[in-house]
């Protein structure tokens, strides 16, 4: 008898894991893999748009060996008179070293209820205590229990430590990474390279970002979708169990590939998902309406990727975070809650440094970002609006004279996801006034945005929820002009060997964290490559300027490290950090956009005072 639940089985030199999911998603699924070092092959699902009926027997399937190699076919399920299971598979074309049009059966066994594994690692400051159970409508609701409940077999794993209490002072994205690094290497015998159905979360008490709840990792060969922190300071009163549960299932989302479901791409304000905000449900103002309806679940579309999705873009270590459109991926397209109106009250344009919009092979891409608010009344936004790692605002990039659909938008390697919208967390632009911030386009979750010489249109867009006269809920839409920027190539054999540095994933996301402990070989690699074209081109140099910036950062910051069983923390060093920026005179501070630069001068201050006290 076939019952829903976690098959696996082998035959010859194919082994297949099987999900049959027809009382939840109505959906079977499987992965294939060569049984010699269980090497991935490909993923089917039965075709989206209908609800299997096991009755049938054969059912049309789609197979994706990776997002750009996929075709059709069909899986079939036997079940014999003695209970085996044996499942067929055929495929209409030639995928990854599976035949076309031949059927493919694989014997297969019930293993579990739950339909994939998962391992999780969760490690406490002290002082922060786990969330306890909450009992809804006379449900317990836990951690474990919401991800058993998404089709999850829930193990713990690693062996947990105990961060000391206010080591930190308060946590920054590059005191989290390296922290992660450390934890999941020493701790949860993890890899930050492979694939592997396991996370690792750190809970913590508080953020170096007033208002931020979690943070989740993305960096492009590095902790990809394995690591994220949450944030308890800002939980408190009767609600704080289930704030925080809610909090941890929905950066654990983000690690399994889930995006928010208020973002402009997906559309769905009116959720009331893990995935979704509060502060954004139905646009804004409906916390308490959120809090009423929400059920401690996923939506429909989550919960059959969860389930069903394509092995590579679910797993952690696996495709880059928001690469995968399962929200369009049903029957009938994509239909957003709140509509898209275009609106030319507010201006958006981004401001090329000084020097110019050309940049040498290699140099950080840091672009400064203006919201003009043209209209006779107030705007009322979020203080992070303009940080791509928080806020609404996209940064479209397309290679010029690439097709319009290979435009990309820029996503970080580190995604923050913000506790509230109250006083704090926002801020009035009258009219006329503006608002600006620094953007680095440099390194994100899907690597390096500019790896190739050339230019590149990017273009500003930012969606504002709103309300139109009718009081109903819209977004409105605001696109700034686009920057055209010209990436040089390398000049000269110097330059060429400086370009096999600047291009790896070390160095990418040192310089997309403001450095970081866990990447001391970068630093190092960087500090030679500073040394030798300093000494060359002097200070000016756009490249040895951004990497005297970055140090900068990373020498004012603390240095907190878990070696040896033990959490070390040796104090930042203003003195170096200021006598860094010193160094950076009016030439190295054209080769940054105008905000980048005013902000660097004024760092230079600021770690000159610090040194002084």
């Amino acid at each position: 008898m076939i019952r829903d639940g976690r098959y696996e089985g082998q035959s010859g030199d194919l082994s297949v894991t099987l999900r049959v999911d027809a009382d939840g998603s109505g959906v079977i699924s499987a992965d294939v893999f060569r049984t010699e070092g269980r090497r991935y092959l490909a993923s089917a699902r039965t075709a989206p748009g209908a609800k299997v009926a096991l009755d049938d027997g054969r059912w049309p399937a789609v197979w994706q060996a990776s997002p750009a190699n996929k075709t059709t076919g069909s899986l079939a399920l036997d079940s014999a008179a003695d209970g085996t299971v044996s499942a067929t598979f055929v495929l209409d074309a030639p995928l990854n070293g599976l035949p076309a049009r031949t059927g493919v059966i694989v014997p297969v066994e019930h293993e579990d209820d739950a339909l994939r594994p998962l391992g999780l690692e969760i490690e406490l400051e002290q002082g922060v205590p786990a969330p306890s159970p909450v009992v809804v409508e006379g449900i317990e609701r836990t951690v474990g229990g919401c991800l058993r409940a998404a089709g999850f077999a829930v193990q713990e794993i690693g062996r947990q430590s105990s961060i000391p209490a206010g080591i930190a002072g308060a946590w920054d994205d590059s005191l989290l990474y390296t922290m992660l690094s450390d934890l999941m290497l020493i701790t949860g015998d993890a890899s930050l390279r492979g694939r592997a159905w396991e996370l690792h979360l750190l809970l913590l008490s508080r953020a170096a970002i007033p208002g931020l709840a979690g943070v989740m990792f993305d960096a492009d060969g590095l902790l990809q979708r394995q690591g994220a922190a949450v944030f308890t300071a800002g939980f408190a009163g009767a609600a704080r169990d289930q704030r925080i549960i809610r909090t941890i299932v929905h950066e654990l989302g983000h690690a399994l590939n889930l995006a928010h479901r208020f973002e402009r791409a997906v559309g769905r304000a009116d959720s009331t998902s893990f995935m979704n905000y509060d502060w954004r449900y139905l646009g804004g103002g409906h916390e308490a309406d959120y809090w009423r309806n929400f059920a401690f679940t996923f939506d429909a579309d989550e919960l059959a990727f969860l389930r069903h999705g394509p092995l590579t873009s679910l797993i952690p270590g696996g495709e880059p975070f928001h690469s995968v459109r399962y929200w369009a991926d049903g029957a009938g397209g994509h239909s957003p809650y709140a509509p898209e109106i275009p609106f030319d009250g507010y201006r958006l344009a981004l401001t090329a440094p000084e020097a110019g919009p050309v940049f040498a092979f290699g140099q950080p891409v840091f672009l400064k970002v203006t919201l003009e608010n043209r209209t006779a009344k107030e705007l009322r936004v979020e203080r992070w609006v303009l940080d791509p790692k928080a806020g609404p605002l996209e940064l479209l990039v397309r290679r010029r004279g690439a097709p319009q659909d290979e435009t990309a938008a820029f996503t970080p390697i580190a995604q923050r996801c913000m506790a509230a919208m109250d006083a704090e967390a926002t801020l009035t632009l009258p009219p006329g006034a503006s608002l600006s911030n620094n953007v680095n386009l440099t390194f994100g979750s899907a690597g390096f945005t500019f790896a190739e010489p050339g230019e590149y249109d990017i273009t500003p867009v930012l969606a504002i929820p709103g309300r139109d006269p009718a009081d109903e809920p819209v977004q409105w839409l605001v696109s700034g002009e686009p920057l055209r920027v010209r990436v040089a190539p390398p000049q000269g054999l110097a330059e060429e060997r400086d370009a096999e540095v600047l291009r790896t994933a070390d160095v990418g996301a040192w310089f997309a964290l403001g450095g970081s402990d866990a990447l001391g070989s970068a630093r190092q690699a960087l500090a030679e490559v500073r040394e030798r074209r300093q000494a060359e081109a002097g200070t000016g140099d756009p490249v040895v300027a951004a990497i005297t910036r970055t140090a900068a950062l990373d020498a004012a910051r603390p240095s907190i490290r878990f070696t040896d069983g033990e959490f070390v923390r040796h104090d930042g060093d203003p003195e170096q950090a200021a006598r860094l920026l010193d160094g950076l005179g009016a030439e190295a501070l054209r080769t940054f956009d105008p905000y980048t630069a005013q902000q660097t001068a004024a760092l230079a201050d600021r770690y000159r005072d610090a040194a002084e006290r």
